[in-house]
């Protein structure tokens, strides 16, 4: 279908006959070459800081059992430290909730600067706790209150990077622009394993538990003073000063049921495949599987960097194919392949476990390519925010934030290594249904928007 086409922007998402305001939206300011270069950088080094910070506790979740939850016994041990890496994401809600409207009111650029200064300092006093030793249940409950302020920037974080760099690029590369996003946040994922595999190469597991666990969340604070310099020389999005509407929840929910179902959707299998193949796996590798940790870790760290390669090049293909046909492609081949994987990761042999993750990654990458622009597309500029916030984040609360715990807890319980291969495959079918009901906006602007120039 020509996405391009009068036709195709008749109705909206939820069959109302309003879509005639994809041609006649309020006029945006044109953005030049050099501007747009910052807006992306920023949003990359944004994103690097943000999700560094936020994902080295899931490689470090072992020892952070061992330290905060000493007297359990190792399994659930590790099943504390995932609960303890999940309840963040049970804040991210409130962050989108909270952060969703004002960013809708004033500004999406505010709310970026807000959100990677609570994360910077959250996971900054962290390294900061006494462990469990030195001051009792006090430890874990320290920890479980700076996750949730982890969580609560999280939800801001996400929404407002993708929205942010969405509403500034031209409507013919908006995969590829976009795509860019979760580059930086890829990266600060593979900066993360990495972390974790310097450590367990330049320490001994007595040095890891006592004290050099710490380093990497003391490097928040430099990392976050970075990223806070570079988001404060940006001015806000054209799109938002052009509307400069906030529509509230009440119109989102009278106008946009449709839209938000669909969201949910695509994020559920977009972010469980994320956060079991790039979290989890390498846990479930050393705990499960019973690797060394710095083998688990090296191999996470190349399929990682295949990872960030390979978005980009797909973003490129989905710009030109439609971002529709390739998640729809990201999501057949994940159900079609978890399960061969997950044997190939429990098969003795270093070569064959790195073919799985590069296969999963690959769905994946079909995925993350195209979600920070597909999920903007369907709302409209005044409820773009609070619709993303809020759909993204009680999502990845409810399905993908928890999955790590709930498969380590599952293999626990059953006895199965195969658990999260079932898991991918449920969020596969969830993702290709709610797909299957969108509308593709590929090379067109993104609903109640003006064409782009150029």
């Amino acid at each position: 279908m020509d996405v391009n086409s009068e036709a195709e922007y008749l109705l909206d998402d939820d069959n109302n006959p309003t879509a005639r305001r994809h041609e006649t939206g309020p006029t945006r300011r044109t953005v030049g070459r050099r501007e747009l270069k910052r807006v992306v950088l920023a949003s990359v080094v944004g994103s690097f800081v943000e999700w560094f910070e936020f994902s080295v506790y899931g490689y470090l979740a072992a020892v952070m059992g061992r330290v905060f939850f000493p007297a359990s016994a190792p399994g659930t041990q590790l099943v504390a430290s995932l609960a303890a890496f999940a309840i963040a994401f049970f804040a991210r809600p409130f962050g989108g909730f909270i952060f969703g409207p004002i960013g809708d009111r004033y500004g999406r650029k505010n709310v970026l600067t807000v959100t990677i200064v609570l994360m910077a300092l959250a996971t900054f006093c962290i390294g900061l706790i006494p462990d469990h030793d030195a001051i009792g249940i006090a430890s874990p409950i320290l920890l479980v209150l700076l996750r949730l302020l982890q969580g609560v920037s999280a939800g801001g974080e996400a929404s407002g990077a993708a929205i942010f760099v969405a509403e500034y690029c031209k409507d013919r590369n908006r995969t590829l622009v976009t795509s860019w996003i979760e580059v930086g946040c890829m990266s600060g994922f593979c900066f993360g394993a990495l972390v974790a595999a310097l450590l367990s190469h330049a320490f001994v597991q007595t040095q890891i538990d006592a004290w050099a666990w710490r380093l990497p969340f003391l490097l928040a604070l430099p990392l976050g003073a970075i990223g806070l310099y570079i988001r404060n020389r940006l001015e806000e999005t054209p799109t938002f000063e052009a509307a400069h509407r906030a529509g509230g929840f009440r119109e989102l929910f009278a106008s946009h049921k449709a839209a938000l179902l669909q969201s949910s959707g695509i994020i559920i299998v977009t972010n469980v495949t994320l956060f079991i193949v790039v979290t989890y796996i390498p846990t479930y590798l050393v705990s499960t599987l019973r690797l060394d940790a710095s083998t688990g870790f090296t191999i996470a760290l190349v399929s990682q960097a295949f990872l960030i390669v390979t978005i980009p090049l797909l973003a490129v293909l989905a710009d030109k194919v439609g971002r529709k046909t390739m998640m729809l492609a990201g999501s057949v081949a994940l159900a079609v392949l978890a399960v061969p994987c997950f044997h190939l990761l429990t098969v003795e042999s270093v070569g064959q476990r790195l073919i799985a993750l590069l296969l999963l990654n690959l769905c994946l990458a079909a995925l993350l390519s195209c979600i920070y622009s597909q999920i903007p597309s369907l709302f409209e500029t005044g409820v773009r925010f609070t619709g993303m916030a809020v759909s993204y984040n009680v999502s990845v609360a409810l399905f993908a934030g928890t999955a790590p715990m709930i498969n380590s807890w599952l293999i626990q319980s059953t006895g199965s290594r195969m658990i999260p291969a079932y898991y991918l495959i449920a969020a596969a079918v969830i993702g290709l249904i709610a797909l299957a009901c969108c509308v593709d906006r590929t090379g067109g602007p993104m609903r109640g928007d003006s064409r782009s120039v150029g």
